[in-house]
């Protein structure tokens, strides 16, 4: 990203993601989801939904859902997506669903 070479202050101080998620936590569009099992911000280029900024991400978030492939299909998919993340995460999946 572009920045000024000087700014009166260096560093921009952004506090500390505290506290669980109090929204997206559950699977609303899919059978099989990635779930944040840590707090931090995620880059645009880590997540295509975020634009410009980053994304704070709590823990418990639903960050990726699949539907309408096997379990197996779903859990390496996710596994791949979850190694280009800085996060620890959890493949999820919806009760009722074989696997």
């Amino acid at each position: 990203m572009l920045q000024p070479k000087r700014t009166k202050y260096r560093k921009a101080f952004k506090g500390r993601i505290s506290g669980a998620a109090k929204g997206g936590f559950n699977l609303d569009f899919g059978s099989y989801g990635l779930k944040a099992m840590e707090p931090d911000r995620l880059t645009a280029r880590q997540i295509e939904a975020a634009r410009r900024a980053a994304a704070r991400v709590k823990p418990g978030r639903i960050l990726f859902e699949l539907e309408g492939v096997p379990v197996l299909v779903a859990k390496e998919a996710l596994a791949l997506a979850a190694a280009k993340l800085p996060i620890k995460t959890r493949f999820v999946a919806r009760v009722g669903v074989d696997g």
